[in-house]
C-alpha cells in the first residue's frame, strides 16, 4: 500500500491520530498531536482513509513508553501521558455536550484513578485455535497476550496457568476478581490446574466447581457478585462516583434509582434517604438486589423487576438517579421522569454521546448545573460521566 508523510493534527472521539492526505481525512492508532510520520495507508474510502505509522519523522513530548506492548488493543491511549489522557477526555465531552447538546462551561472535572494499572476487576478474553488474547480492534483477529496490564494480579496469574493449558476447545473465559475469583468458561477444558487459584468455575453456565457467589466489598458495603450481574470495572473509581451521586442529589426524602442493577447505587443511598426504589429489568440482577439488601441488614429499599418504561410512570420521588446501558434512555422513559417532576435528576452516563442527545429533551423543565468525569477506564477513550439537572 502507499506509504505517505502525515502531520497529526488532533485526536478523535477513539483515541486516533487524525490527518490530511490531499484534502482527505485519514485516522491513524498510535499518533499523537503535532507528531509527523510515515504512515502507510491501509484502507482508502471514498470519505475518509485509515492508515499505520511506519515511521516517526517527529514525536510529541506528551508520548510515553507503554507497559503494554501490543497493538491495536483497546488501550487507545497507552502511548499519551496518564495527565494527557485525562485532559483529552474532559475536552472530549465537554466538545460533545457543547456540539450535539448545546451545554456550555458545564464540565467541572475529571476525576483520576488512584489505580492506572492492575485496576480491572473483570477481563472477556477470547480464544482461538487455542491461544488467548483480545480481538483487535473491530475484527476478530487475536491479539494472543500473556499479561494484561490494566489486569489485576490474580487476574495475570491465571492468564498463565491458561497459556500452558489445553484450550483447543474454549471460545471465550471471563475472569472476575473480588479478592475471591470467578471463571466463566465458553467451551470446553480440564480446570484440574486452575482451582487452586479460583473461587468458582462456570462451564457453559453450568456451575461445575466451587461458589455461586462472590463477595465485593465497596466501602462499607458488600455486594454478592453472580455470574451474569454487572458491577463496576474499577472499584475505587466507583466508590468516588457513588460518592459524587450522593452528594448532587443533596438531601430530600425518597429517591427512585432507575436501571439499578445489583442495586448497588440503592444501597449505597440507602443510609442517607427514607426510601429508596430500585427498578431493573434483568431478573438475575434483581435477585442479586435483593440478597444485597439482606447481606447488608438494609430495610428502607424495594427493588422491583420490570422495564423502567413501563413501570416508572405510576411512581414518586424527590429525586432520580439514572445509570442506563450506553444506548442511554428512551425518549418515553425521559417523558415519564419529566411527569414524575422530580427536584433532581442525577444522570451516570458511559457514553458522553447519547448523554447529550438526552440532555436535550430535559432542557424545558431542567438545568444542567454540573458534570464531573470519573476516569473508570484509564488508558481507554471511555470515560464516567455523572451530570446534575435540577427543576427550574
Amino acid at each position: 500500500m502507499e506509504e505517505v508523510l502525515v502531520k497529526c493534527e488532533r485526536l478523535d472521539h477513539f483515541g486516533r491520530g487524525i490527518g490530511y492526505v490531499s484534502g482527505k481525512i485519514i485516522f491513524v492508532s498510535n499518533f499523537l498531536p503535532n507528531e509527523e510520520a510515515l504512515v502507510k495507508i491501509i484502507l482508502d474510502k471514498k470519505k475518509y482513509m485509515v492508515g499505520e505509522v511506519v515511521q516517526f519523522v517527529k514525536k510529541s513530548n506528551d508520548r510515553i513508553e507503554p507497559k503494554c506492548p501490543y497493538e491495536k488493543c483497546g488501550c487507545a491511549l497507552k502511548c499519551l501521558d496518564y495527565f494527557k489522557t485525562l485532559d483529552f477526555k474532559k475536552s472530549k465531552v465537554t466538545n460533545i455536550l457543547k456540539r450535539y447538546g448545546n451545554i456550555d462551561y458545564a464540565v467541572k472535572e475529571i476525576v483520576p484513578s488512584d489505580n492506572i494499572y492492575g485496576y480491572r476487576n473483570k477481563i472477556t478474553l477470547k480464544v482461538k485455535d487455542g491461544k488467548i488474547g483480545y480481538f483487535k480492534n473491530g475484527t476478530n483477529d487475536l491479539i494472543e497476550i500473556n499479561r494484561c496490564e490494566i489486569a489485576s494480579k490474580k487476574s495475570n496469574e491465571i492468564i498463565k496457568v491458561l497459556k500452558k493449558s489445553d484450550l483447543s476447545k474454549v471460545r471465550e473465559i471471563v475472569i472476575k476478581d473480588f479478592g475471591e475469583v470467578m471463571l466463566i468458561i465458553k467451551g470446553d477444558m480440564n480446570i484440574e490446574k486452575i482451582k487452586p487459584l479460583v473461587s468458582s468455575i462456570y462451564i457453559n453456565d453450568k456451575l461445575v466447581y466451587g461458589k455461586e457467589f462472590l463477595i465485593a466489598k465497596l466501602g462499607e458495603f458488600k455486594f454478592y457478585v453472580s455470574k451474569d450481574s454487572f458491577f463496576q470495572v474499577n472499584m475505587d473509581v466507583a466508590l468516588k462516583l457513588y460518592n459524587k451521586v450522593l452528594e448532587y442529589l443533596d438531601g430530600g426524602k425518597s429517591v427512585l434509582d432507575l436501571y439499578c442493577g445489583t442495586g448497588t447505587i440503592s444501597l449505597f443511598l440507602s443510609r442517607y434517604f427514607d426510601e429508596v426504589t430500585g427498578i431493573e429489568i434483568n431478573e438475575e440482577a434483581v435477585r442479586c438486589a435483593f440478597l444485597n439488601k439482606e447481606l447488608n441488614n438494609i430495610s428502607n429499599v424495594r427493588f422491583i423487576c420490570g422495564d423502567v418504561s413501563k413501570i416508572v410512570y405510576d411512581l414518586k420521588a424527590d429525586n432520580i438517579v439514572v445509570d442506563p446501558p450506553r444506548s442511554g434512555l428512551t425518549s418515553k422513559g425521559i417523558s415519564d421522569i419529566l411527569n414524575i417532576n422530580p427536584d433532581r435528576v442525577v444522570y451516570v452516563s458511559c457514553d458522553p454521546m447519547t448523554l447529550a442527545r438526552d440532555l436535550k429533551l430535559f432542557e424545558e423543565k431542567y438545568d444542567v448545573k454540573e458534570v464531573t468525569l470519573f476516569d473508570m477506564f484509564p488508558w481507554t477513550y471511555h470515560v464516567e460521566s455523572v451530570c446534575l439537572l435540577v427543576r427550574k
